[in-house]
């Protein structure tokens, strides 16, 4: 009998359902580049009402999001501000370098969260934050933080940006309202392929002048799309029908996590949302050799840094998919061990693996969806 694969690679790897192609199908086939697509401009303006914004503006995705948010708001041979495991410092910083001309000056933050204190360099020109963090297990980053850096930079005329790429994970597990994240940056966007399971797609937002000036950088940067409604009618979909079902990914990553973390061969993190780090520095092999023994057992996984791997659950995963994956991989790290010799021995996982921002699952079902 064949194995069943799980592949915890990426929430990149959901695939649209029917109802989601036949909104797509219908979609208009105006050209974006004329402003005749009625379902990119429907999904530019849903998007902007729903984080408090001006105006939107439709891209590929967050990584140009991102780049052209850099052209704009950063002055070239500046400083953009932001933490050492965000993904513009650990992915981006050359593209940013070489495209807005900027250094990225990184400050590292026991917790991942940058706080005014950390903002206050005289050559800081844009603060850049993440939300939620990737690096840091889908960490949220907590809004009353944001929101006091939001007042310190504004009183000092520093704009803050949010790369919100998984804010939806954000407004899911916590029920705060698009808006209230909005609120704590000058610009921001979100990616409608991570999690909410759109082919493709990003939402670039802010004020009216930021988003015209941004619509002549994505014709620069090659990503003034014709026919996109398609595209579009799949990311609207996507947020108005795959928001709440968000908070089922989350609660099968804490499970995943628990049951990892009853193994005395791995160290787990807790989650917050959907994306689970596992040290498997104990094995005395590396994350690439355990990832290469994880697919041999059907599960597919990434290797990290710091001795982790990283699990991530998206809407292809279901529950039981979550605890086969956990067991397979438990029996994966008794077969290499040896086990660690710390003894936890009756300890619940939730006091044995690393504290984040309290987020609960409880919490997670009073989320609603945000239209």
């Amino acid at each position: 009998m064949s194995m069943e694969p799980m592949d915890l690679r990426s929430d990149t790897l959901s695939r649209p359902d029917p109802a989601m192609l036949h909104a797509m199908a219908n979609a208009d086939h105006g050209d974006d580049r004329y402003g005749e697509s009625t379902a990119t401009t429907e999904l530019e303006e849903h998007c902007a009402a729903l984080f408090g914004k001006e105006s939107g503006l439709f891209m590929p995705s967050a990584t140009m999001s991102n780049q052209v948010a850099l052209k704009v708001l950063a002055t070239r041979g500046g400083d953009v501000l932001c933490e050492a495991g965000h993904h513009l410092d650990e992915f981006a910083a050359a593209a940013a370098a070489d495209l807005a001309g900027v250094t990225v000056n990184a400050v590292t933050s026991a917790d991942g969260f940058l706080r005014p204190e950390a903002a206050a360099l005289p050559t800081t020109g844009l603060v850049w934050v993440e939300n939620t963090i990737t690096a840091r297990g889908g960490r949220i980053h907590p809004l009353p933080l944001l929101t006091a850096l939001k007042e310190w930079t504004g009183r000092r005329g520093i704009p803050v940006y949010l790369d919100g790429a998984r804010i939806m994970h954000a407004v899911a597990a916590t029920g705060v309202a698009p808006a209230a994240w909005g609120a704590t940056s000058d610009a921001m966007a979100l990616c409608f392929a991570k999690g909410l399971g759109a082919p493709f797609g990003s939402v670039l937002l802010g004020t009216a002048d930021f988003i015209r000036v941004a619509r002549r950088y994505r014709r620069w940067y090659g990503g003034a799309l014709h026919r996109s409604g398609p595209a579009a009618a799949a990311a609207l979909w996507a947020l108005r029908h795959n928001s709440t079902r968000l908070a089922e990914d989350h609660a099968n990553a804490a499970l995943f996590a628990a049951m990892l973390a009853e193994s005395p061969h791995v160290e787990v993190t807790r989650p917050d949302t959907n994306i689970v780090h596992v040290d498997v520095s104990r094995l005395h092999l590396s994350p690439a050799e355990f990832v290469v023994r994880a697919a041999e057992a059907g599960v597919r996984v990434l290797a990290g840094r710091r001795g982790e791997i990283r699990a991530v659950f998206g809407g292809g995963t279901s529950r039981r998919q979550a605890i086969r994956a956990a067991e397979r991989l438990i029996a994966v790290a008794g077969r290499i061990g040896p086990a660690r010799t710390l003894t936890l021995g009756g300890v619940p996982w939730w006091d044995r693996i690393g504290p984040s921002y309290p987020v609960t699952v409880s919490a997670q079902a009073q989320s609603r969806t945000w239209r």
